[in-house]
């Protein structure tokens, strides 16, 4: 199965009566501890986390077989850790290219929010939550300096001419 999700390959996948498939996916690389940066070689354990990802060819349920690793540097006061990748970060429950979907999908078609979250088979929350997030990173509008302005930027209220009677002075 081509899934498709970087720095992650497909390890089993199963199709369901009722049409459903389950993809499990693990991470390709050892990470490296969050504190003193030493990369992991020993896992610890195991457990199985279920994400939300984009529709894949229909709907999907990605479970993540998500390892925790020990720290084998003695010096180090974190003696073990789970692993994170960017796709997906510390206590995330939703991939970040499905975020970004979501985001794209709001903002390029201009789809209202309970639109996009029925179309990807997510919660109103959180394509809420994904758009909030995205409007805080957005610039200071006041630092931004214009290129342009066009007529409804300067003339707001109608001009009134005067006629200088000192033609030295200027207009």
């Amino acid at each position: 199965m081509i899934f498709n999700l970087p720095d992650y390959r497909v390890t089993a996948t199963v199709q369901l009566p009722d049409g459903a498939r389950y993809v499990t996916v693990e991470s390709m690389f050892p990470p490296g501890c969050p504190s003193c940066g030493v990369i992991a070689s020993r896992v610890k354990e195991r457990r199985c986390q279920q994400l939300r990802d984009i529709p894949v060819a229909g709907a999907v349920v990605l479970l993540w077989d998500k390892r925790r690793w020990f720290c084998d540097e003695y010096l180090c006061e974190r003696k073990s850790f789970y692993e994170a990748t960017p796709q997906v970060p510390r206590r995330a429950r939703s991939t970040r290219r499905l975020r970004e979907t979501v985001l794209d999908a709001v903002i390029t078609s201009g789809r209202a929010v309970s639109e996009t979250a029925v179309a990807f088979g997510v919660s109103w929350w959180l394509v809420q939550q994904v758009i909030s997030q995205a409007a805080l990173r957005l610039p200071d509008v006041d630092l931004l300096a214009p290129r342009m302005l066009g007529i409804d930027e300067h003339r707001y209220r109608s001009v009134r001419f005067f006629v200088n009677a000192n033609p030295k002075q200027g207009h």
